[in-house]
């Protein structure tokens, strides 16, 4: 094995490493409180028409978490990487590995 191969297969394994261990550190508490609410099987107002009318609420626009905005690129930029020391490495070897004669 030689050493562009050693580094590659060390930089593959740690990529890996990563992606395992990054769900893990992302699972973080936003302070969100979750509360459990039940629904009545029948309307609580008596005359037909409820006390408050609340009208629908608009969705807000949501951030991207971090993993999708720094992740993602991160990772096609490693993928990229690795294709390309591969191919180098592959050549190299090639082409120290035979000779053309005229």
């Amino acid at each position: 094995m030689t050493r562009t191969q050693r580094i590659l297969l060390m930089a593959l394994t740690a990529v890996l490493v990563f992606v395992v261990a990054a769900p893990a550190f992302a699972s973080g508490d936003d302070g969100a409180v979750v509360t459990d609410t039940t629904v009545a099987t029948e309307p609580v107002f008596s005359d037909g028409a409820p006390a408050v009318v609340v009208p629908p609420a608009e969705d807000d626009p949501v951030e991207q978490p971090w993993t999708a905005r720094f992740l993602i690129p991160l990772f096609v930029v490693t993928a990229l990487v690795l294709v390309v020391g591969v191919a180098i490495a592959y050549n190299r070897n090639v082409r120290t590995r035979y000779k053309v004669t005229a």
